[in-house]
């Protein structure tokens, strides 16, 4: 039951996952309890999780300008940002619209322009329903066939084992090239230059020097850091060739490196760069 809810998808399975509509009301239900276990795993672990602050504040403003582009805005009207107080450069988005910003991922990120293409990459994979992958999946092995009555979708996630199995890997590569390409775009449609989101996963590369031995991607959730640079550095080029063509200009991007430093967004102020 655990490989079909976490495996990979076929194509006519990614058809009828299709179909199933997940309400507001469940989502949240669904998302309030990963919420819960990860704090609590964080706070086991003695890492504070803070949901006000300079940095909550400032990551909220930038939230606030990507959140307009996503198709289902309406569906997020209201996403609420934790800031977590540890040095992993990471980042991960819940079910219901809970974003955690760990505290090593503003230090690494170097330039606003990078922060808010993650910003923009974990607002995509709500926007793409990806984090509801398992919950569809729930629901659609759970229906009764026979007589058309479906049992209780939220049994299974009432277990902490699968509440880890879908926290500890909870997307596919795909999920996350496309929040990637997402990311980059809109943070390129509100004025910054995407190549400050490559040149972080160029950082991250040169940090972790991942191998690529033969299979190693078929047990990533996430594409290598270097394959990832370089599918941003394609989509910032077209993204920059499009204007031009329109425009007969090269457009002005934005980094925003001492915006970062101040916590303060390109959208209240913009700085000589």
């Amino acid at each position: 039951f655990a490989e079909q809810l976490f495996g990979r998808p076929t194509a006519e399975e990614e058809q009828k996952l299709a179909a199933i509509t997940i309400s507001p009301a469940e989502e949240k239900t669904y998302g309030e309890q990963q919420v819960q276990a990860f704090t609590d795993d964080l706070r086991q672990k003695g890492v504070r999780v803070l949901r006000s602050g300079r940095e909550v504040e400032y990551l909220r403003k930038l939230v606030a300008v990507i959140r307009p582009q996503m198709k289902q805005a309406e569906r997020y009207t209201t996403i609420r940002v934790c800031f977590v107080d540890a040095p992993q450069v990471d980042a991960r988005a819940f079910p219901g619209g809970t974003l955690f910003f760990y505290k090593g991922l503003l230090s690494f990120a170097e330039t606003e322009a990078a922060l808010i293409g993650i910003v923009g990459h974990e607002l995509s994979h709500l926007d793409r329903e990806h984090l509801l992958i398992p919950l569809k999946r729930s629901k659609f092995l759970q229906a009764d066939q026979q007589n058309g009555k479906a049992t209780d979708w939220q049994k299974p996630f009432a277990d902490a084992t699968f509440m880890m199995r879908v926290m500890v890997r909870p997307f596919r590569p795909e999920d996350e090239a496309a929040a990637d390409r997402d990311g980059a775009r809109w943070a390129f449609q509100a004025g910054y230059d995407p190549r400050e989101l490559a040149r972080l996963f160029d950082r991250m590369h040169q940090k972790t020097q991942d191998p690529k031995w033969p299979l190693a991607g078929y047990f990533r959730s996430h594409p290598f850091n270097d394959d990832r640079r370089d599918a941003i550095e394609a989509e910032s080029a077209e993204l920059q060739n499009a204007v031009r063509a329109a425009e007969a200009a090269k457009p002005k991007l934005y980094r925003g490196k001492r915006n970062l430093s101040v916590r303060t967004p390109k959208a209240e102020q913009e700085f000589d760069e």
